[in-house]
Protein backbone atom coordinates (compact mmCIF):
# COMPACT_ATOMS: atom_id res chain seq x y z
CA UNK A 1 0.00 0.00 0.00
CA UNK A 2 1.20 3.50 -0.80
CA UNK A 3 2.73 4.99 2.39
CA UNK A 4 0.43 8.04 2.52
CA UNK A 5 -2.64 5.82 2.11
CA UNK A 6 -1.34 3.51 4.83
CA UNK A 7 -0.81 6.47 7.17
CA UNK A 8 -4.31 7.80 6.44
CA UNK A 9 -5.82 4.34 6.97
CA UNK A 10 -4.00 3.76 10.27
CA UNK A 11 -4.87 7.28 11.47
CA UNK A 12 -8.57 6.68 10.71
CA UNK A 13 -8.48 3.30 12.45
CA UNK A 14 -6.74 4.86 15.45
CA UNK A 15 -9.25 7.67 15.98
CA UNK A 16 -12.29 5.40 15.63
CA UNK A 17 -10.70 2.83 17.95
CA UNK A 18 -9.71 5.48 20.49
CA UNK A 19 -13.26 6.88 20.54
CA UNK A 20 -14.63 3.40 21.34
CA UNK A 21 -11.82 2.29 23.65
CA UNK A 22 -11.97 5.29 25.98
CA UNK A 23 -15.53 4.60 27.26
CA UNK A 24 -14.78 0.86 27.28
CA UNK A 25 -11.71 1.39 29.45
CA UNK A 26 -13.43 3.87 31.77
CA UNK A 27 -16.41 1.55 32.27
CA UNK A 28 -14.24 -1.55 32.80
CA UNK A 29 -12.10 0.27 35.36
CA UNK A 30 -15.16 1.87 36.98
CA UNK A 31 -15.10 -0.57 39.90
CA UNK A 32 -11.92 1.18 41.08
CA UNK A 33 -13.80 4.47 41.55
CA UNK A 34 -15.03 4.84 45.16
CA UNK A 35 -18.73 4.05 45.30
CA UNK A 36 -18.57 2.47 41.84
CA UNK A 37 -20.94 5.02 40.24
CA UNK A 38 -20.45 3.65 36.70
CA UNK A 39 -21.47 0.13 37.66
CA UNK A 40 -25.02 1.36 38.32
CA UNK A 41 -25.43 2.87 34.85
CA UNK A 42 -25.88 -0.49 33.13
CA UNK A 43 -27.59 -3.58 34.58
CA UNK A 44 -25.09 -6.30 35.54
CA UNK A 45 -26.62 -8.67 32.95
CA UNK A 46 -25.77 -6.20 30.19
CA UNK A 47 -22.28 -5.17 31.31
CA UNK A 48 -20.45 -7.82 29.27
CA UNK A 49 -22.60 -7.05 26.21
CA UNK A 50 -21.89 -3.32 26.46
CA UNK A 51 -18.16 -4.05 26.58
CA UNK A 52 -18.52 -6.52 23.69
CA UNK A 53 -20.33 -3.87 21.59
CA UNK A 54 -17.55 -1.33 22.20
CA UNK A 55 -14.66 -3.78 21.74
CA UNK A 56 -15.85 -5.68 18.65
CA UNK A 57 -15.22 -2.87 16.12
CA UNK A 58 -11.90 -1.99 17.74
CA UNK A 59 -10.57 -5.55 17.67
CA UNK A 60 -12.13 -6.84 14.45
CA UNK A 61 -11.84 -3.70 12.30
CA UNK A 62 -9.18 -1.57 14.00
CA UNK A 63 -6.91 -4.52 14.67
CA UNK A 64 -7.48 -6.32 11.36
CA UNK A 65 -4.12 -5.26 9.80
CA UNK A 66 -2.31 -6.72 12.83
CA UNK A 67 -4.13 -10.04 12.52
CA UNK A 68 -3.22 -10.18 8.82
CA UNK A 69 0.45 -9.47 9.56
CA UNK A 70 0.43 -11.91 12.47
CA UNK A 71 -1.05 -14.65 10.27
CA UNK A 72 1.54 -13.96 7.56
CA UNK A 73 4.30 -14.25 10.16
CA UNK A 74 2.95 -17.64 11.25
CA UNK A 75 2.72 -18.92 7.66
CA UNK A 76 6.27 -17.82 6.85
CA UNK A 77 7.46 -18.89 10.31
CA UNK A 78 9.06 -15.46 10.63
CA UNK A 79 7.62 -14.62 14.04
CA UNK A 80 7.58 -10.95 14.99
CA UNK A 81 5.77 -8.32 17.04
CA UNK A 82 2.52 -8.84 15.11
CA UNK A 83 2.53 -12.53 16.01
CA UNK A 84 2.55 -11.57 19.68
CA UNK A 85 -0.07 -8.83 19.23
CA UNK A 86 -2.38 -11.14 17.30
CA UNK A 87 -2.01 -13.89 19.86
CA UNK A 88 -2.53 -11.63 22.89
CA UNK A 89 -5.53 -9.78 21.48
CA UNK A 90 -7.11 -12.99 20.14
CA UNK A 91 -6.85 -14.73 23.51
CA UNK A 92 -8.22 -11.78 25.51
CA UNK A 93 -11.04 -11.13 23.05
CA UNK A 94 -11.87 -14.80 22.36
CA UNK A 95 -11.99 -15.67 26.05
CA UNK A 96 -14.22 -12.66 26.73
CA UNK A 97 -16.63 -13.55 23.90
CA UNK A 98 -16.99 -17.08 25.28
CA UNK A 99 -17.46 -15.68 28.80
CA UNK A 100 -20.22 -13.35 27.53
CA UNK A 101 -21.99 -15.97 25.39
CA UNK A 102 -21.69 -19.02 27.65
CA UNK A 103 -20.78 -18.02 31.21
CA UNK A 104 -22.27 -21.26 32.53
CA UNK A 105 -19.37 -23.34 31.17
CA UNK A 106 -16.91 -21.64 33.54
CA UNK A 107 -16.34 -23.02 37.04
CA UNK A 108 -17.44 -21.03 40.07
CA UNK A 109 -13.84 -20.00 40.81
CA UNK A 110 -13.87 -17.87 37.61
CA UNK A 111 -16.75 -15.73 38.87
CA UNK A 112 -16.43 -12.33 40.50
CA UNK A 113 -19.63 -11.04 42.04
CA UNK A 114 -21.59 -13.76 40.23
CA UNK A 115 -20.28 -12.92 36.73
CA UNK A 116 -17.34 -14.29 34.77
CA UNK A 117 -14.72 -11.57 34.28
CA UNK A 118 -14.21 -10.34 30.72
CA UNK A 119 -11.15 -8.67 29.22
CA UNK A 120 -12.62 -6.72 26.33
CA UNK A 121 -10.94 -3.55 27.59
CA UNK A 122 -7.50 -5.21 27.50
CA UNK A 123 -7.99 -6.24 23.86
CA UNK A 124 -9.30 -2.79 22.93
CA UNK A 125 -6.53 -0.89 24.70
CA UNK A 126 -3.79 -3.08 23.17
CA UNK A 127 -5.15 -2.55 19.64
CA UNK A 128 -5.55 1.20 20.15
CA UNK A 129 -2.05 1.64 21.56
CA UNK A 130 -0.51 -0.39 18.74
CA UNK A 131 -2.47 1.70 16.23
CA UNK A 132 -1.05 4.84 17.86
CA UNK A 133 2.45 3.38 17.54
CA UNK A 134 1.87 2.59 13.86
CA UNK A 135 0.59 6.13 13.19
CA UNK A 136 3.65 7.65 14.88
CA UNK A 137 6.01 5.31 13.01
CA UNK A 138 4.41 5.96 9.61
CA UNK A 139 4.40 9.72 10.24
CA UNK A 140 8.10 9.62 11.17
CA UNK A 141 8.90 7.60 8.04
CA UNK A 142 6.97 10.07 5.92
CA UNK A 143 8.91 13.00 7.38
CA UNK A 144 12.21 11.15 6.93
CA UNK A 145 11.40 10.50 3.28
CA UNK A 146 10.60 14.17 2.73
CA UNK A 147 13.88 15.21 4.40
CA UNK A 148 15.87 12.83 2.17
CA UNK A 149 14.16 14.26 -0.92
CA UNK A 150 15.09 17.78 0.20
CA UNK A 151 18.70 16.69 0.70
CA UNK A 152 18.78 15.14 -2.75
CA UNK A 153 17.41 18.41 -4.11
CA UNK A 154 20.42 20.21 -2.67
CA UNK A 155 22.87 18.04 -4.60
CA UNK A 156 24.59 19.47 -7.66
CA UNK A 157 23.02 18.54 -10.99
CA UNK A 158 26.06 19.30 -13.16
CA UNK A 159 29.85 19.39 -12.87
CA UNK A 160 32.39 21.76 -14.41
CA UNK A 161 34.89 19.50 -16.24
CA UNK A 162 38.31 20.81 -17.31
CA UNK A 163 39.10 20.01 -20.95
CA UNK A 164 42.53 19.11 -22.29
CA UNK A 165 43.05 22.71 -23.47
CA UNK A 166 42.33 24.03 -19.94
CA UNK A 167 38.86 25.44 -20.67
CA UNK A 168 35.76 24.42 -18.68
CA UNK A 169 32.58 22.74 -19.81
CA UNK A 170 29.41 22.01 -17.80
CA UNK A 171 28.38 18.34 -18.04
CA UNK A 172 25.63 16.30 -16.36
CA UNK A 173 26.81 14.23 -13.38
CA UNK A 174 26.33 10.93 -15.19
CA UNK A 175 28.90 12.11 -17.80
CA UNK A 176 31.63 12.44 -15.14
CA UNK A 177 34.07 9.51 -15.15
CA UNK A 178 36.93 8.39 -12.93
CA UNK A 179 40.02 10.40 -13.86
CA UNK A 180 38.16 13.53 -14.99
CA UNK A 181 39.43 16.80 -13.53
CA UNK A 182 36.72 19.10 -12.21
CA UNK A 183 36.76 22.73 -11.16
CA UNK A 184 34.67 23.91 -8.19
CA UNK A 185 34.41 27.68 -7.93
CA UNK A 186 33.92 29.45 -4.59
CA UNK A 187 30.31 29.05 -3.39
CA UNK A 188 29.53 26.17 -5.77
CA UNK A 189 28.40 22.72 -4.62
CA UNK A 190 30.94 19.91 -4.79
CA UNK A 191 29.33 17.60 -7.39
CA UNK A 192 31.14 14.29 -6.69
CA UNK A 193 33.67 12.70 -4.36
CA UNK A 194 37.28 13.14 -5.39
CA UNK A 195 40.79 14.23 -4.47
CA UNK A 196 41.67 17.93 -4.19
CA UNK A 197 44.57 18.57 -6.57
CA UNK A 198 44.99 22.29 -5.97
CA UNK A 199 43.27 25.22 -4.28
Amino acid sequence: MYKRQELDDMTHRFWVSAALTLPLFVYAMGDLIPGQPLMHLVPADWAAWLQFALAAPVVLWGGWPFFVRGWQSLISWNLNMFTLIGLGVSVAYGYSVVAALAPQIFPESFREGGAVAVYFEAAGVIVTLILLGQVLELRARSQTGAAIKKLLGLAAKTARRIREDGSDEDVPLDAVHVGDRLRVRPGEKVPVDGIVLEG
